[in-house]
């Protein structure tokens, strides 16, 4: 199943965005809970509607931090993410969730991997009393970030019982992306991409490591979510059209490893 993300079309409303699944030929939708048009009211009943769209569930991230210093901050991301447990649940979708960063520019501390651990615990705690399913991204390769190398996210993941959300981009750009194929029975959803000189996801189809990537876990077997996760700003001004064109041809580009 090929889904796209909703962020990409985060300034449109749903009806657009749902419009836009039928237009690129996708299957679907990876849907954020932030996706603006929704996080206004957090109506979960407008979600029914267009249940049938939506492939994946990823959660609240902007803005949050769980190991953040600031335990207002940490608080809201809990709230934030148990929302999305219960969103989750009541679709039926598998729910990607992130790791925490140090609130410093700095090397993550032991204080950050406790407060991430407590983050962890509460989120699998729920989703088992919600029957969702939890899966872990892979970070950025920022220095104060969590969960931004395969030993990490690999630790973790087994550690609490997630599957794992690969970021090719995110894993591409720290140097570990190979590794995971010696986890691949873990990951449930690829987010495919590859990254401009600002390292913002952008067309996959033209890059070479992809595609050799995507032959590679293939030919493992893999039967996940492929999801296109791009950033607009590494395209620069687009219509909705031209947006969904991209989406058009990123599709096709995918459904060569399926």
């Amino acid at each position: 199943m090929i889904l796209f993300s909703t962020m990409f079309l985060y300034e449109y409303p749903l009806d657009r965005i749902i419009k836009a699944v039928e237009l690129s030929g996708c299957d679907g939708l990876e849907f954020w809970v932030e996706t603006p048009d929704f996080w206004i009211d957090k109506r979960i009943e407008r979600l029914y509607e267009i249940k049938e769209h939506i492939g994946a569930i990823h959660g609240a991230i902007l803005d949050l931090n769980p190991c953040s210093v600031n335990q207002h901050v940490v608080e809201a991301t809990m709230k934030e993410n148990l929302f999305a447990v219960n969103i989750a649940s009541k679709l039926n979708r598998i729910l990607t969730i992130h790791a925490g960063k140090r609130s410093a520019l700095r090397k993550p501390v032991e204080e950050d991997h406790e407060a991430l651990q407590r983050y962890f615990r509460v989120l699998k705690k729920y989703s088992e009393i919600k029957n969702a399913k939890i899966l872990l991204e892979n970070s950025e390769p920022l220095i104060n970030y969590l969960c931004k190398d395969y030993e990490e996210v690999i630790g973790y993941a087994k550690k609490f019982g997630f599957g794992i959300t690969l970021d090719i981009n995110h894993a591409m750009k720290n140097g570990d992306l190979w590794k995971y194929l010696d986890s691949v029975e873990l990951i449930k959803n690829l987010h495919v991409s590859s990254y401009d000189k600002n390292g913002r996801h952008t067309t996959a189809r033209n890059d070479e490591r992809v595609k050799k990537f995507l032959l590679e876990i293939k030919d493992t077997g893999y039967e996940g979510l492929i999801t296109i996760e791009l950033d607009d700003l590494s395209y620069g001004e687009m219509t909705y059209e031209d947006k969904v064109e991209e989406l058009k041809k990123e599709r096709e580009f995918l459904e060569k490893f399926i």
